[in-house]
């Protein structure tokens, strides 16, 4: 199989490929005359972050294989009509997303930034700098995926209560026993921290807008380890009600330097780096090539075919 590699994967996911057979263009050490070559006569494409144009979605392809869970940069509706499959990796970094986003809370609630400023600058810290402790904090998980799941767990092993909100659930309890929250803004006042953990969709695009934000109570954290897409970033800007922001996704990447998040003291910004461990780099890369082995066999894993 002709396998065209877009962006830099774990060395032994390229080894996998090879060693069975493939036919690999990397294009990160191509030309760009060549590296379309390859992109329009692969049989697979192996993507992770680079928008790919529906144009591609025509024979000879067959298969698109996401490094990663998150599918927004394929064209869905373009591939399904030129019956071209896409599969991706369920849960190969959910378990790094997962502490990330901790490590984000943990950083917000002990207001990390201003005292390594406070320390970097020879001072104390300000006495009018808020630190909270997430023992006893309500946590909303908007989503019930293998991060969100990995996420509540974490939050639970800290004392944190959780809740989710997730149009898959049904019932007053999640698997896990969490609370499960059906209506959203019902749920928004008494969150002291919201955790985004949903696939960006036309049906989540937006879905935290200035109306959500205002009924989160003050002093509340907001956490998106997602997409950008899924807040309204303008609107996250003007809430100054909020105690703190941590964002590893947003809807332009990187943010522009003169973007309203930027350089504030309560917000944490990380360039969509929580799935980037070395761990789960080379997780993705192996699901992902494994995802196109099997399928070149037909038998593609059920679970990873969308």
């Amino acid at each position: 199989m002709r396998v065209a590699v877009t962006e830099p994967v774990h060395p032994d996911a390229l080894a996998l490929l090879a060693g069975a057979g493939c036919a690999v263009a990397y294009l990160p050490t191509l030309a760009a005359a060549e590296a379309e070559a390859a992109l329009r006569s692969a049989e697979a494409i192996l993507v992770r972050t680079r928008p790919l144009p529906a144009g591609l979605m025509a024979p000879p392809l067959r298969l698109v294989a996401k490094h990663g869970t998150g599918v927004d940069n394929i064209p869905l509706a373009a591939a399904s009509a030129a019956g071209v499959a896409v599969m991706n990796t369920p849960g190969a970094n959910a378990q790094a997303v997962a502490e990330h986003t901790l490590a984000l809370m943990l950083a917000l609630a002990k207001a990390l930034p201003a005292m390594q400023a406070a320390a970097a600058a020879g001072r104390r810290a300000d006495p009018a700098c808020r630190v909270i402790d997430l023992a006893g904090a309500r946590l909303l998980l908007v989503g019930h995926g293998a991060i969100a799941r990995r996420v509540g767990a974490l939050a639970a092993a800290c004392g944190m209560t959780v809740s989710v909100h997730s149009p898959r659930l049904t019932g007053a309890r999640t698997p896990e026993g969490w609370g499960v929250a059906p209506d959203l803004r019902a749920a928004l006042p008494g969150t002291d921290i919201l955790s985004l953990h949903c696939p960006l969709t036309p049906a989540t695009r937006g879905l935290i807008g200035a109306a959500e934000l205002a009924l989160l109570p003050p002093g509340a954290l907001v956490v998106n380890t997602a997409r950008g897409g899924i807040v309204d970033e303008a609107a996250l800007a003007a809430a100054r009600h909020l105690g703190g922001i941590a964002l590893d996704a947003t809807e332009v990447e990187p943010l522009p330097p003169d973007h309203p998040l930027q350089g504030r003291a309560d917000v944490i910004l990380t360039p969509h780096s929580a799935g980037a461990s070395a761990g789960a780099f080379r997780a993705m890369g192996m699901a992902a090539a494994r995802n196109i082995l099997d399928f070149a066999a037909g038998r593609p894993n059920p679970a990873h075919l969308l």
